[in-house]
């Protein structure tokens, strides 16, 4: 007879399932490899004992959001961005986050466009009138008009309008 004592041991193979989410851009890392777009991709590894290692990812690639506005406000206005507040005229990129936590980019080019405002001081004879926007004045006073430019923006004139009398005498 011949014996032979055997010692077997017998390694586990692993099986994990992994349920991820990314953003469009990222790379999701099992082993030596790395996913960048959705679906189920199993990949096999060895463990120490030389054994399988199955590891199955359920990846979802989340978007990444870029706008562009183009938009103008008048002087003395606000253009607001998610929590910017934008007064000047430039190009502003704001970053928000998706609700899955992505990027949602907003790139903005703003125009600001002046507010006017003039002030006239004359004078007019009796009888005659001057001309502000739609309205003519033919009385002594301060008048204040607001007017509206090209872009939608307020053009203020204030006038000070002296009326003269004119006279008459016979000699």
């Amino acid at each position: 007879d011949s014996i032979i004592t055997l010692d077997l041991t017998v390694n586990p193979i692993y099986s994990d399932s992994i349920s991820a989410a990314i953003c469009d851009g990222d790379s999701y890392p099992v082993g030596d490899s790395l996913y960048t777009t959705s679906g189920v991709w199993v990949t096999n590894l060895i463990t120490v004992e030389g054994c399988d290692s199955i590891v199955t990812l359920d990846l979802t690639v989340n978007p990444v959001y870029a706008f562009d506005l183009v938009e103008s406000i008048c002087d003395g206005d606000t253009y607001e961005v998610g929590d910017s507040v934008y007064t000047t005229s430039g190009t502003w990129t704001t970053i928000l986050e998706t609700v899955n936590g992505c990027d949602s980019i907003i790139n903005l080019d703003l125009t600001v466009h002046p507010v006017y405002a003039e002030n006239i001081a004359t004078e007019i004879c009796d009888g005659d009138s001057y001309p502000v926007g739609d309205s003519l004045y033919t009385t002594s006073g301060t008048y204040v008009t607001n007017l509206s430019t090209v872009e939608g923006c307020d053009s203020i004139i204030t006038l000070d309008l002296t009326v003269n009398p004119i006279y008459s005498d016979s000699i």
